[in-house]
């Protein structure tokens, strides 16, 4: 059963939010995401999802088992979109030939700690491609013409009010026989699930995709066959 989002927690929360934001008025809403999760980090608390103490949800193979069923092949580009601390991406990287990894997210400091625990050599050896999101990033990526765009268990991360920008600039980076694959928890409505996560419809996501790749074929496919406490695991399937 998971953790319900509670009133008080979410009071707590907010109140951190707004304190943050009087004191970084103009800062993107990633800044304080990046902010919080290093926090933790730095504290010693760890986090689930970025750094040392970082678990994969099912298995480390997770996000390239999916890759290949949809046809990954090791002299494809594939792009990890919101790479972390590259708890999934390792995998991703070691079949692919050198050079034919991206992995980016909003700060480098999640990759970078993900590369603290990896041999130099082989990072040598694979030469994969980091780098932080923006707009000479994303161009770079896009020039590649890659074959996958990934997003895993980042979706849930990004407020509402953010979707356009997340799933633009995802769509940005395909071209004509190119897939995307993001991955969500599902709900009826779209609903908060701790202080920086939030399940979703498919009608909401299916909405933002149509409007950044009108012509492209939508469709969803389950990530895990279970659902738990209203919530299915599932992938948006975007089509070029």
């Amino acid at each position: 059963m998971a953790h319900k989002f509670t009133a008080r927690r979410w009071w707590r929360t907010f109140r951190r939010y707004i304190g943050w934001r009087i004191r970084n008025p103009f800062a993107p809403y990633e800044d304080y995401y990046v902010h919080t999760v290093m926090k933790k980090i730095r504290h010693g608390d760890g986090h689930p999802a970025i750094g040392s103490a970082a678990r994969p949800v099912r298995e480390h193979t997770e996000l390239l088992d999916f890759l290949r069923k949809y046809g990954l092949q090791p002299n494809d580009v594939a792009v990890d979109y919101g790479c972390g601390s590259l708890r999934l991406g390792t995998a991703v990287m070691n079949f692919l030939e050198p050079g034919k990894y991206w992995g980016v997210d909003i700060t480098d400091e999640f990759y970078k700690l993900g590369l603290d625990r990896l041999d130099p050599a082989w990072v040598a050896a694979k030469a994969p491609n980091l780098g932080v999101i923006n707009p000479a990033t994303l161009a770079k990526v896009r020039a590649d013409k890659p074959r996958v765009i990934a997003s895993w268990h980042v979706c849930s991360k990004v407020p509402e009010a953010r979707l356009d920008s997340y799933i633009g600039s995802i769509v940005s980076l395909m071209s004509p026989g190119s897939t995307a694959l993001v991955h969500f928890p599902e709900t009826a409505e779209r609903r908060q699930l701790s202080g920086l996560a939030w399940a979703s419809p498919r009608s909401l996501l299916e909405t933002v995709a149509l409007r950044h790749a009108p012509s492209a074929t939508i469709s969803f496919d389950p990530l895990t066959e279970t659902e738990i406490d209203g919530i299915r695991q599932t992938l948006l399937v975007i089509r070029t």
